[in-house]
């Protein structure tokens, strides 16, 4: 019934206790990071609090995954940009929220939303190994550990939720109208194909 950005400094702070090193945190949204980030506003001045998302500047970015100077730790918080293609120096610890935010289309709205959902066993999985990337660590998750097995074992494919005017766009410019002659990985849904047309 706790906010998460609540949860979140809570843990961060507890971490900060028990482990060295540095902490990476996954929050949904830039949102979710800008709130927990005035909660951790007042740590001592040997942390170094680093929002990274995608919307920030290349410069921004930049702070948030070098390393931290000698004698500091970092908090990073992040959303799942973090979650594999980044090797943040000095991290050994992950704090994990367990939510992802991802696009659904809405046909009623005639376009995407952004929707807030638990995030998969694949992607708190992925997660959690960014605490071991270059030395043993630990992973902190706030959530029960048993929900994890009735986590979503995957992402949904993103062809399943998408807006699919630009698929429909793109093979007419190639001049097939029917998609169902198509061979896909996932197949897309029909209600979603006549919504695109």
């Amino acid at each position: 019934d706790e906010r998460i950005e609540d949860q979140t400094a809570r843990a961060v702070r507890c971490a900060l206790r028990e482990r060295s090193g540095s902490i990476l945190v996954f929050l949904p949204g830039m949102g979710e990071i800008r709130r927990t980030g005035e909660r951790l506003a007042d740590l001592a001045g040997d942390v170094i609090v680093a929002p990274l998302y995608g919307a920030l500047s290349p410069a921004e970015q930049d702070k948030a995954v070098s390393p931290a100077r000698d004698g500091m730790r970092k908090v990073v918080l992040s959303t799942d940009i973090a979650e594999s293609s980044l090797t943040i120096e000095g991290v050994d610890v992950v704090i994990d929220a367990g939510l992802a935010r991802v696009a659904e289309f809405d046909a009623g709205a005639g376009g995407a939303r952004l929707v807030t959902r638990r995030a998969s066993r694949a992607n708190v999985d992925q997660r959690r190994g960014r605490a071991g990337r270059l030395r043993p660590g630990a992973c902190y998750r706030l959530w029960d550990e048993e929900a994890t097995r009735g986590l979503p074992a995957e992402p949904a494919p993103e062809i399943l939720n998408a807006d699919l005017s630009g698929l429909m766009l793109a093979l007419a410019e190639w001049g097939e109208r029917d998609p169902a002659r198509l061979t896909f990985i996932d197949t897309p849904p029909a209600g979603r194909i006549n919504a695109a047309r």
